[in-house]
This record gives structure tokens, sequence and C-alpha cells, in this order.
């Protein structure tokens, strides 16, 4: 009787555990808004607020979206002097086919700010404007997406390029925001060194995803002086969250298919032993790689035309090949 007791108790408190875990947000279940449609991208609108400005943003619905089924939700921040049409372009989270947990992710481009030189910024650089709270943007933005859509909660994450990759490195390292996405991945990223909130301080062990080409002349790869700041180097940076994260040791290295790249042109640096609750910091580095988006074809913006950083080709596509199954291995 008492073992009974023991093993009734013991499975509603799983099952409390898991319904908490898998609950989906208050937006399922509700009728899509008019001006959304599955496989369409539309622009929204933050009103302004509390001191801050109008915000803008992009979000797509995956072709087989179902507002009763949860999706993850992947924010895809742009670069300085960038903007959020370009970076759906460019980085390709609203590709047909992309599935994380089973099914379609929500992919979200959100519109920086003119920063104090006029071009569009993101907290954290040190030509963004002090007065603009982009990590309030971002827990807006979550709030909106929930209420409105089926968002699996467990399955929000972050990903960016340049100054947008160093504001993805804020986000990871201020833990009010932090503890609502899974994962992070940063491309050609601008570690400026106000970009970890001090000491980048963590409540938890966080999986870290980092693509950089050594010859990115706009964030080099060895770190520097720019825009009046000072950029950490990339290896620093993966060092960094290695150590945060309990990591011991070396990383492991490793390469891609000889098939897909026979001149090893692309070493991947994996840090997962010993580390605290499953986490890992992979780091890729493309060799003669430029200020760019990893990928095997041209955006569409660059017409055709091979020129240089987001108009040039890899050897492989960084979202779909690795971007998407590393946030797939992490939910909160």
């Amino acid at each position: 009787m008492k073992q009974s007791f023991l093993l009734y108790w013991t499975s509603v408190l799983v099952l409390a555990v898991l319904s908490v875990e898998s609950a989906p947000s208050y937006g399922c279940g509700k009728a899509v808004p008019r001006n959304f449609s599955a496989g369409q991208t539309t622009s929204m609108v933050i009103p302004s607020t509390k001191g801050q400005p109008v915000r803008h943003y992009k979000v797509h619905l995956p072709a087989t979206f179902k507002n009763d089924k949860p999706h993850a939700v992947v924010f895809s921040f742009h670069g300085h002097n960038g903007d959020m049409a370009k970076q759906e372009d460019l980085s390709q989270f609203s590709d047909k086919g992309l599935l994380i947990g089973n099914a379609g992710i929500i992919a979200v481009y959100p519109q920086g700010k003119a920063g104090t030189d006029g071009e569009t910024a993101w907290q954290g650089a040190p030509y963004s404007d002090p007065r603009v709270d982009d990590i309030l943007f971002v827990k807006t933005m979550i709030s909106t997406l929930e209420g409105m859509f089926c968002v699996d909660p467990s399955r929000i994450y972050a990903a960016g390029k340049s100054n947008g990759g160093g504001f993805v490195n804020l986000l990871a390292c201020t833990p009010s925001i932090a503890s609502k996405i899974a994962a992070f991945a940063t491309v050609s990223a601008a570690f400026y060194t106000t970009t970890f909130n001090g000491n980048c301080p963590t409540n938890r062990a966080i999986p870290i995803l980092d693509f950089h080409g050594t010859a990115d002349k706009v964030a080099p790869y060895s770190g520097g002086r720019s825009h009046n700041g000072t950029l950490v180097a990339v290896k620093t940076f993966r060092q960094g969250w290695a150590s945060r994260n309990g990591c011991q040791g070396k990383p492991a290295i490793s390469h891609r298919p000889r098939a897909s790249d026979p001149q090893e042109l692309v070493e991947i640096q994996t840090w997962s032993k010993n580390c605290r609750a499953g986490s890992t910091v992979i780091g890729y580095k493309i060799k003669k790689g430029q200020h760019g988006w990893p990928r095997r074809t041209l955006p569409a913006n660059c017409k055709g035309a091979k020129r240089k950083n987001d108009c040039t080709t890899t050897v492989f596509d960084a979202t779909a090949s690795v971007i998407i199954p590393f946030f797939n291995k992490y939910s909160l």
C-alpha cells in the first residue's frame, strides 16, 4: 500500500513537471490574425511606450503552420547598417522545410534603431543609441508572439550577424532574457567588450554556436579596435563561454566531410567535455572566410554578383546544416 502510494505521487509529480516544461503559449488555438498566412512574412509594429521608440519586425510563419501546434521561434538580428528584409534574405530562416521539434519554425527579423552614426545598430555596440532598450524590445516581441501564436516557450532561439551577433552575445550575458532563450548562434560577430554586460553573468549553462572567417576585415578574427571600441578575439570569446559552462580541456578539432570540403577550409572546434547541463560551445573557423553568413549560394540581394562579405559563398550552408540541428538539441 505504501509502495503504491509513493508510486502514485511520483507519477503525479513527473506528469506535472512534464506539463510545465511542454506547456504551449496562451496563443494556442486562437484565430490567426487576417494579415498573417502560412508560408508568408508579415511586418509588425510595437507602439512607442515607456520612453522607447516605435519598433518594427517581420514574422514569417512556416508553410505548414497551424495555430494548435506549438512552434519554435528563431530570432535573426541584422548587422550594423542592416535591415530586417536583408537579414531574412541573408540568414535563410524562412526557407521551407526547416524543422525544430518536428514542427516548422516561426522566424522573426527585428529592425534595429539608428545609432549615434545614423545607421541601424543594436545595444552593446559603441555606436548604438544609449537611450534605446533593445533587450526590452526582445522581451516585448516574445510576449506578443506567445499571445498571438502557438509558441513552444521552451524553444526560443537567437541568431545574429556582425553587430547583431554581438547583441546575441549580450542577450546570452543578460540573465533576465537569457532565461527565455534556449540556445544562441553568432555569425561574423562584433564582440565589443560592451556586449558582455560586465563580466557576463549567467544563471545556467548556455549553448553557444559561433561562425567566423579568418579573412574578416570588419570584425577581425583576432579582435582589435573598431568604432572607438574594443573587439574581443574570437578565440577568447569561445574559450570564455567554455569556461562559463564549466567545460574542461581543449576543444576537439574536426572538419566537414571531405566530399564537401576537400581543402579542409572549415575547422570545427567543439568544447563538450564535462560541460554543465549537457551544454556545448562550438566554433567554426572558416579559412579565408570574409564578413558574411556561411552559405553555398548568394543571397538574392547580391543579384548574382560575387563581391565581398555577404556576397561571397563557402562550402556549407550554416543555417540549414548547422544552426537548425544545433538549436534542435536544446530546449529550456
